[in-house]
């Protein structure tokens, strides 16, 4: 293992440069700090001799950096940030957290794993107010100042913070009406030939793994809807095969209202995200931290 002292003074380095960065000149970056321009001069100094690179162009008037500047500030801003939250979730344990939290989710998935959640934070921490949007569209979340979201990944906008909350177990199945009118299928092959509740209104595929392989399933179908309570009804009403999550399809299995469709073929997860912009309030960190502790989903 490395010697910790020079990381520790490197790390120190690291949340200078991003606080000059931050200031816009290293002037006021000392000011923020409260130490003189020259300990900051010489830490910087010391960072550019270890990356062997100029992070900088400075003068007496002006400061900005070089290519290689503008790459590594995202890493020390990111330092900077990660260090502060800490400090500030630590500071929530010295009283009882208070404030406001506005986070979106899907109804469906909100009902079935976010609410029990939400319920639970409630009791723990009843000083926080929670604001909570049950929306399935992908809302903006500075446009409308929602400061946590929990969508199906993978994240497109890679300006937000997206921590993966579960990987849920999929399967395909059919309710056993489809299945009286629709000789169960037996190979991949045959799944073209079916009827299929199609979720999102944009899936055109479905991907399963047959053999070791993964294979580009075609959808089609007469029952198309961006709302996923809606695609579990249809596939009970017998409209057509849909790949479901577990925490649909468990229950639904074992009572027979549905059959799972070619068992021994594998589906992807379904995986879930906690997303939020690079700096949140100390109450979304909390409850940031609250969901992704698996401490707290074990003991459910």
């Amino acid at each position: 293992m490395s010697d910790p002292v020079p990381i520790l003074d490197e790390l120190r380095a690291m949340a200078i440069f991003a606080t000059v960065v931050r200031s816009g000149s290293f002037a006021a970056g000392a000011r923020a700090l409260g130490v003189t321009r020259a300990v900051v001069s010489h830490h910087i100094r010391g960072l550019e001799a270890k990356l062997g690179v100029p992070l900088a162009q400075r003068s007496t008037r002006s400061f900005s950096l070089t290519p290689a500047g503008e790459a590594f500030r995202v890493h020390c801003e990111r330092v900077l940030d990660e260090a502060l939250d800490g400090l500030r979730s630590m500071e929530l344990l010295r009283a009882e957290p208070s404030g406001e939290v506005r986070i979106t989710c899907s109804h469906h998935f909100g009902n079935k794993r976010i609410m029990p959640a939400l319920l639970e934070f409630r009791r723990r921490y009843p000083a926080v107010r929670l604001h909570v949007a049950m929306n399935d569209a992908n809302v903006d979340l500075v446009q409308h100042g929602i400061e946590l979201a929990v969508r199906a990944g993978p994240l497109a906008d890679s300006s937000l913070v997206a921590r993966r909350l579960v990987a849920e177990p999929t399967m395909l199945c059919a309710a056993p009406a489809y299945l009286r009118r629709q000789r169960a299928p037996v190979s991949v092959a045959e799944l073209e030939q079916h009827r299929w509740v199609i979720y999102p209104p944009s899936q055109k595929t479905v991907t399963v793994c047959a053999g070791g392989e993964d294979v580009q399933v075609p959808v089609r179908g007469d029952v198309l809807t961006d709302s996923a309570a809606s695609r579990l009804a249809f596939v009970l009403a017998g409209e057509g095969i849909a790949r479901l999550p577990a925490y649909d399809a468990a229950a639904l299995l074992a009572s027979g209202e549905l059959v799972r469709v070619l068992p021994d073929v594998e589906t992807a997860p379904l995986e879930i995200y906690l997303v939020h912009s690079q700096r949140i309030g100390p109450s979304a960190r909390l409850l940031r931290d609250f969901l992704l502790d698996p401490a707290r989903e074990g003991s459910n």
